[in-house]
């Protein structure tokens, strides 16, 4: 995937439908989250997938940054199967010491290897540590899971008669990732709950040391 590269749509009717789908997923997301500082539009025109990560900052009402995809749900595999879900990274208000472009990029970068590699996006997905992640971050591996702490309407977002789930994005150490392998999420979600850092930190210390 190019970032900011043009897309030939095949249709008036299909860029229609886009937008429609935007205004709607985007109007949940400023609900929640208030208005976004920025757009990275990333495509690829072999495919024709077209998909935009939206940054929204930290700010009065909440203490986290996320980055929320538009139009990954509608997005197509080698497969021809759609993807099927938006995805949301949240991060501290300092992206754990990244800047909001690498971070942006790092989406990007995500959504391509998942596009190519993965399918399913049936959650849990986890993926093993990566040297794509921010140099900045101890947590370079990744869970692909259910919401939590948002609000549930965000769970299953209805595009006409379609649900679109929004799925979290979490950056997870090497450790991390082995523990779940091994032992399953419910022994990460037992860690976290008792843990006195922030899951979104990506900085942070792993759970299982």
């Amino acid at each position: 995937m190019n970032a900011e590269a043009n897309l030939e749509w095949s249709s008036r009717d299909e860029k229609f439908s886009f937008d429609v789908r935007r205004s709607i997923i985007l109007g949940f997301y400023m609900h929640e989250w208030g208005m976004p500082e920025y757009r990275l539009i990333a495509s690829n025109s072999k495919n024709n997938t077209y998909v935009e990560v939206y940054y929204f900052p930290a700010g009065n009402n909440f203490n986290v940054s996320r980055f929320s995809t538009i139009g990954l749900s509608v997005a197509r595999r080698s497969s021809g199967e759609t993807v099927g879900a938006e995805w949301m990274l949240a991060l501290t208000p300092d992206l754990g010491g990244s800047s909001r472009d690498r971070v942006l990029n790092y989406m990007v970068d995500l959504i391509a290897h998942h596009m190519k590699n993965s399918e399913t996006t049936t959650a849990p997905l986890v993926m093993p540590e990566s040297k794509i992640a921010p140099s900045e971050w101890k947590a370079k591996g990744l869970l692909i899971d259910e919401l939590r702490g948002e609000n549930e309407i965000l769970e299953n977002i209805k595009v006409g008669d379609e649900p679109v789930p929004v799925l979290w994005v979490i950056p997870i150490t090497g450790d991390e990732v082995d523990v779940i392998d091994n032992q399953g999420l419910e022994k990460f979600d037992e860690l976290i709950e008792k843990a006195s850092y922030s899951i979104v930190d990506p900085r942070r210390a792993s759970y299982f040391v």
